[in-house]
């Protein structure tokens, strides 16, 4: 009797435990969503003033061509001192550019990048990324997305500015 009472006492503890255990773990989403459309970025310099690394993802359209350029401030007299670089998000949303210096400029701590998605641009956005977010990108979510600037006339782009650390 006195080994039923401590069976039970530790099956009841094994128990709350287990039930514990599966009432703290979420369950998995099956899908994530955003109110909108986004860019996030992070870039990686280690210190060689000839190279800068940016990661990113967005979920803009696949095959959206996004345009980097690195500043050393951002406002007037402001100008990018990279090479000219673009990179395409894949079809899993990601994206990564190994960025260069114009001639004459070299990287260092404390720059910004901005990541840019625009609807005018040389090469043209495919057709395709066109018909979701609009010729002018007026489907962005403009005035609602932090993200959203209008550039001339009703062209709407969309930026993410990242400091380089």
């Amino acid at each position: 009797m006195r080994y039923s009472g401590l069976c039970v006492l530790l099956l009841a503890s094994l128990c709350l435990l287990v039930g514990g255990v599966t009432r703290t773990v979420p369950a998995p989403q099956a899908r994530l969503s955003a109110p909108t459309y986004y860019i996030a970025a992070r870039a990686a310099y280690d210190g060689r003033p000839d190279e800068l690394y940016v990661v990113g993802a967005s979920n803009l359209p696949n095959r959206a061509r996004l345009h980097l350029n690195v500043y050393r401030y951002i406002g007037e007299g402001g100008n990018a001192i990279n090479e000219g670089a673009s990179v395409v998000v894949g079809e899993d949303g990601f994206f990564e550019a190994n960025l260069h210096p114009a001639k004459g400029s070299q990287f260092q701590h404390n720059l910004v990048c901005d990541i840019v998605f625009a609807t005018v641009t040389d090469p043209p956005q495919p057709r395709s990324v066109l018909q979701v977010v609009g010729n002018h990108g007026e489907h962005l979510g403009f005035p609602k997305n932090p993200q959203v600037e209008v550039m001339s006339g009703e062209n709407f782009t969309l930026i993410d500015r990242i400091h380089v650390p």
